[in-house]
């Protein structure tokens, strides 16, 4: 599930650096990386409760998602996204107040314009836009897994590494 995570977000990448000028790729791409980092939370919350039983320990699936959001700050902003998407209703949950935009940005020397996905909180503040927290999350669930155990090499799989060679040519 950690590598679904990451095909979405560099799907979702893609669109963004291309300057969309379309909103629904955007918006869609957006919702499949909430999808997958949810997902990868209900799946990482089983198996680390399945281990620590199995090993005689206790652990309840409640305070791993706490844990969860508390390491991964971007999760939460998924989760409320994915419960939105999936149930068609918005439910604060532990994003209280928060919401997603898609602005139209303007080109300029720095960006190509176009459509922009940004995150506005409660307070009224808008993040980095989503690509930069969607690249956070990605790195902020390598280290949790970590963390909780469930090690492996951070090679990259296979399409990400060809993209790379095709990128830079080697």
């Amino acid at each position: 599930m950690f590598w679904k995570l990451a095909w979405d977000i560099d799907q979702f990448d893609d669109i963004q650096r291309n300057g969309p000028d379309i909103v629904e790729p955007l918006a869609f791409a957006a919702i499949n990386v909430c999808f997958s980092a949810t997902s990868l939370g209900e799946w990482v919350a089983a198996a680390y409760v399945t281990r620590i039983r199995s090993e005689g320990g206790t652990a309840k699936r409640d305070e791993i998602i706490k844990q969860i959001h508390q390491r991964i700050p971007q999760q939460k902003i998924c989760d409320a996204i994915a419960n939105t998407a999936k149930h068609s209703r918005f439910h604060e949950g532990k994003w209280s107040g928060g919401s997603a935009r898609i602005d139209l940005d303007k080109p300029d020397e720095d960006s190509p314009g176009g459509h922009i996905l940004r995150h506005v909180h409660a307070n009224g503040a808008t993040t980095k836009v989503a690509l930069n927290e969607f690249m956070s999350l990605e790195q902020n669930w390598w280290n949790e897994l970590q963390n909780l155990g469930f090690t492996f090499p951070y090679i990259g799989p296979e399409w990400r590494q060809h993209r790379i060679r095709r990128i830079f040519g080697y």
